[in-house]
């Protein structure tokens, strides 16, 4: 399910189903529609307005509506338990290690971020490095990834790399997600 990039909607930098597209017209693979504040309905709505695109959507906490679209969820520290295909975000090797029924796990913040307030500080290289070697499911790296550390990111051996800010922000989104590819 995961390679390479995962993509991700930042309803705060422009209409997420004109992003969904474009990741899609970019032969993006993964795309979780993350809309934090939006009702339901809306995400549902975008949901389906997407459905037809050539790619897996992902649902951002909210395993209950996932699973009545058929679609995964990708579920966070306060999320609950999942209804069905689930990623799953860890900020600790111990989370890591423990988790055992996601699809993928989300790891990071691997950088400072700044589309998401956070708790969590940095995890560096060295520690998302840690995660893929300890993690039984394929591990997606989050978190301040873009154009000048992906190599590095890669170079862990993670499954994939969300990004989010370093797209959104681009004056080329094009541009930079072919990079990032």
């Amino acid at each position: 399910m995961i390679a390479g990039l995962y993509g991700m909607t930042d309803p705060a930098r422009g209409d997420p189903e004109r992003q969904v597209r474009l990741l899609a017209d970019e032969g993006v693979a993964v795309v979780q529609l993350r809309c934090k504040g939006w009702p339901r309905s809306a995400v549902r709505a975008l949901a389906e307005r997407c459905r037809p695109l050539p790619l897996v959507l992902v649902v951002n906490d909210d395993a209950e509506l996932a699973a009545e679209l058929g679609l995964c969820a990708h579920l966070g520290d306060t999320d609950g338990a999942a209804q069905g295909p689930h990623g799953r975000s860890t900020h600790t090797l111990e989370q890591v290690r423990a988790e055992r029924e996601a699809l993928y796990i989300g790891f990071g913040p691997v950088f400072a971020t700044g589309t998401k307030d956070t708790p969590w500080s940095p995890r560096s290289i060295p520690m998302l490095a840690e995660a893929v070697a300890a993690s039984a499911r394929p591990v997606v790296a989050i978190g301040g990834i873009g154009l000048e550390n992906i190599d590095e990111v890669r170079a862990t051996g993670v499954a994939g790399w969300a990004v989010v800010g370093a797209i959104w922000v681009a004056p080329d989104p094009r541009s930079v997600i072919r990079r990032l590819r």
